[in-house]
């Protein structure tokens, strides 16, 4: 249920145009498998700590 609502959160952060760095590593969790950041001001660090966080990602889109 915790997962669910971190994912709504940065759902709604990257339809707003407010997802960046801080905000994607402070939701991030070990138990993602698929991120969208498509069209977010996430960086290659950003996206980099994440990976290192969530073992299971295997699909993001980066649009």
């Amino acid at each position: 249920a915790y997962c669910m609502i971190q994912l709504a959160i940065l759902s709604i952060a990257r339809r707003r145009r407010l997802l960046n760095d801080e905000v994607l590593i402070s939701l991030a969790d070990s138990s993602w498998e698929i991120l969208d950041i498509s069209g977010s001001d996430v960086s290659d660090i950003g996206l980099a700590t994440v990976a290192n966080i969530s073992n299971n990602l295997w699909a993001i889109d980066i649009r």
